[in-house]
């Protein structure tokens, strides 16, 4: 059975999760592999690409005005001010108009997360609700302008896909790491319904099981609202999962003892990897 069929059943059909206990070990975990890649696709990648991110330089062209940053004076050739009552971004480098320093500035944006101002002279961040921080240009020292920008759109990318590759690996990781965390849950599960499964068993069943809430996951990641403690949302289906595919197993079994009159008192299967 390929892996796209096994996700497919693994979503709508439980009783065929007792012929994945069947599947050797490199298959489950080429299996989450594969599931991680094409959530990874869905709420980063597709993401990335909807925002303008295969053309940076385009967008720096078309969006970011022009300036120029030239011993310790910047130059912006337009106003640009953004304020939605948590972020406020307000850059202004009319050489006659420039920004009280950041200790008078700290009580008018209080009640701000994040602020950006830039004048000609210097630049006031707030960040997460830290403290006013103030650097003056001339202290950094450097000469930028919008065409060094565009020259660094290359590396840019090389540094994006970096990222992307790395924020790849994690996520799977954690991705095995919270089956970890369901497998335990299962193992009460199986201890109440006087069922006898191993850890690794329940471990592989938790790899199958995290399928459709991780596509649930990737939905709600597009909308435009949050659900609150949807992480406990996302692995009680799991867990739910779980219990249902132990349950008809363990209805299989009773049948089985019930037919054939001497079974053993445990589930069978041809792979023994997983006992």
């Amino acid at each position: 059975m390929n892996i796209f069929k096994e996700m497919a059943l693994s979503i709508y059909s439980f009783k065929s999760y007792k012929e994945f206990l069947n599947n050797r070990k490199s298959k489950v975990l080429g299996f989450g592999i594969v599931v991680m890649l094409i959530y990874f696709l869905l709420t980063i990648i597709v993401p990335f690409f909807m925002l303008g991110g295969s053309g940076l330089g385009s967008l720096i062209r078309e969006d970011v005005p022009d300036f120029e940053l030239s011993n310790g004076v910047l130059w912006v050739d337009e106003t640009v001010q953004i304020d939605d009552g948590s972020t406020c971004i307000w850059v202004d480098t009319n050489p006659d108009e420039v920004f009280y320093d950041a200790s008078e500035m700290e009580a008018y944006y209080a009640g701000y997360t994040n602020v950006i101002l830039m004048d000609s002279e210097k630049v006031i961040i707030k960040n997460s609700g830290t403290a006013m921080q103030q650097y003056s240009f001339d202290e950094l020292g450097i000469n930028f302008s919008k065409e060094d920008l565009e020259a660094l759109v290359p590396s840019m990318y090389f540094i994006i896909v970096v990222v992307m590759v790395i924020m790849y690996v994690f996520m799977t990781l954690l991705f095995f790491f919270g089956v970890l965390f369901v497998a335990l849950i299962g193992m009460i599960v199986a201890s109440c319904m006087k069922f006898q499964l191993t850890f690794g068993q329940l471990y592989l069943l938790g790899v199958y099981s995290r399928v459709l809430p991780l596509l649930i996951k990737a939905c709600v990641s597009w909308l435009p609202f949050t659900i609150p403690y949807f992480w406990i949302i996302n692995f009680g289906i799991s867990v739910v999962i779980l219990g249902v595919v132990m349950k008809g197993m363990r209805t299989d079994l009773l049948q089985q003892q019930m037919n054939q009159g001497n079974q053993e008192n445990h589930y069978s299967f041809d792979d023994k990897t997983w006992m």
